[in-house]
């Protein structure tokens, strides 16, 4: 399954893009914010950073059984500093965990794909792609 959004700002296209993800497990329309997950994720750059963002949103879902409805970021650090320190970000994950009696779950996902994965600027902002295994 293919993912791919647009959105001003890099951290709204990350955000986009996890939110995506989640989507194609679970319908985002019957979850509520009733709790939080921090995430964390570090990357060489963009694009490793959005990768790791993705297998830890993943990882959420498929090991902790958590259906996520926003996502805000407290830390995003997506730009190269003097050191070579390697990108990151912290996020807070609104949801619940799922209950299949009351969530309409959509689907399995196994991973996300080594092909597809992509963030480019935009005239007018970012657009990220990402490949899902089902």
């Amino acid at each position: 399954m293919e993912l791919a959004v647009e959105a001003r700002t890099l951290p709204d296209t990350f955000a986009r893009i996890a939110l995506a993800l989640f989507a194609a497990a679970v319908d985002p329309a019957s979850v509520d914010e009733a709790e939080v997950r921090e995430v964390r994720a570090h990357g060489a750059g963009v694009p490793a950073l959005l990768r790791r963002w993705l297998e830890e949103c993943l990882y959420v879902h498929e090991v902790e059984g958590f259906a996520c409805r926003s996502i805000e970021f407290a830390v995003f650090d997506a730009a190269p500093t003097a050191g070579g320190e390697p990108l990151r970000l912290h996020a807070f994950l609104r949801g619940e965990p799922v209950e299949p009696a009351r969530h309409q779950v959509r689907g399995l996902i196994r991973g996300i794909g080594s092909d597809g994965l992509a963030v480019e600027a935009l005239p007018e902002g970012f657009r990220a792609r990402a490949t899902l295994e089902l």
